[in-house]
């Protein structure tokens, strides 16, 4: 899903190419906290039109007011622009709070967004879940906060960038290593070794490492993408509601459950395509029934180190004429951080272009 505030690149680069408001689908997001063999939820969030439209069923109480303190001690971090080395732990300890609650409702959430356990989630950088808090602001304190999604899916901003470049694209053309020669980056694929001016690697820590792990000159590079860390998941589409609650007034546009160890999502599509459709992570529970699609993949799990890294590559950027990009590159991994990321290599490479004067149009966001 994508913020419609807190996402400023990522919706300038829809609009570049032409994908206006029209687009995009409102997506009401509601929260639903639940403890794995117990009837009742711990905390369902508000939402005052589905409450008169499917007689949904709020539940607040202390758990809610510990999970909302959280909340709003990660968004003041985020505004005052607090240290990166700050984690969810730290912040949750800073404060007289139940364990329990703590566990079960804040630490819960952190684990589902990236699929770590959830004494994991202690560990995370709170400026990395900061997106999810400040992405937008609901009307009023019984209204829940609306984001979008894409209506022809995130693809369809590749299909019109690739459109846009025509045959300077090339697919089916794996790169298999990088390397440096005479001072340039030169890659290696079928067809031998090429050389090029500058190279940007576009992809995840652990490709970018495979990637420049041969090279003596991008040992430095090297050392600090293997500090990002990764955890194996996977997804399922599926027309079950095997992990929804029983009964349908807890139902949250996301729906959380938690046990001693993990905490996984279900996000309930169906008020946005007209029929129950649930994107389910699945990594350590049951799989429903009935599934569409399934995708295996590894997730960034953010941590003080990979943030530490982060910071640290910007200096070795454009060395030998490499440069690196992705959503691990940014405070939270995002499509707006991804962006973000794409935006501070283009400056380093062109100073001036139609498309990148609209979408970098505020020097602060980047």
């Amino acid at each position: 899903m994508l913020s419609p505030t807190a996402y400023p690149c990522h919706t300038a680069l829809r609009r570049a190419l032409g994908l206006s408001v029209d687009h995009t689908l409102d997506v009401p997001v509601t929260t639903t906290l639940s403890r794995a063999g117990r009837a009742a939820p711990t905390l369902v969030t508000p939402d005052s039109s589905a409450a008169a439209t499917e007689g949904r069923t709020p539940v607040s109480g202390p758990a809610a007011h510990t999970f909302t303190e959280l909340l709003t001690a990660t968004a003041r971090l985020e505004a005052e622009n607090g240290p990166v080395t700050t984690t969810v732990g730290d912040l949750a300890g800073a404060r007289d709070l139940p364990v329990d609650e703590v566990r079960d409702t804040f630490l819960a959430w952190c684990a589902s967004l990236v699929g770590c356990t959830v004494d994991q989630a202690a560990e995370i950088p709170a400026r990395a879940v900061a997106g999810w808090i400040t992405g937008a602001s609901p009307e009023h304190p019984d209204a829940a906060p609306v984001w979008h999604l894409l209506a022809t899916g995130l693809g369809e901003l590749v299909s019109r960038i690739a459109d846009s470049l025509g045959s300077n694209v090339r697919v089916g053309a794996p790169v298999r290593a990088i390397d440096v020669e005479d001072g340039r980056p030169c890659l290696l694929g079928a067809a031998g070794m090429s050389a090029y001016d500058a190279v940007v690697v576009a992809t995840s820590a652990p490709r970018a490492l495979d990637l420049v792990a041969g090279c003596s000159d991008l040992k430095p590079s090297a050392e600090l993408l293997a500090a990002f860390d990764y955890v194996p998941t996977t997804v399922a589409l599926h027309r079950d509601p095997a992990h929804m609650p029983a009964d349908r007034a807890y139902w949250s546009t996301t729906c959380i459950t938690t046990d001693d160890r993990w905490a996984e999502s279900t996000v309930r599509l169906g008020p946005v395509l007209g029929t129950d459709v649930f994107k389910s992570w699945i990594t350590h529970r049951a799989e429903p029934e009935d599934i569409i699609a399934r995708a295996d993949f590894r997730q960034l799990r953010p941590t003080v180190a990979g943030a530490r890294a982060a910071r640290s590559l910007a200096s070795h950027q454009g060395r030998h004429g490499v440069y690196f990009a992705g959503s691990h590159l940014g405070g939270a991994d995002s499509q707006e951080s991804a962006v973000r990321s794409a935006i501070r290599v283009v400056r380093a490479l062109v100073t001036r272009g139609d498309r990148l004067a609209v979408v970098a149009a505020d020097p602060s966001r980047h």
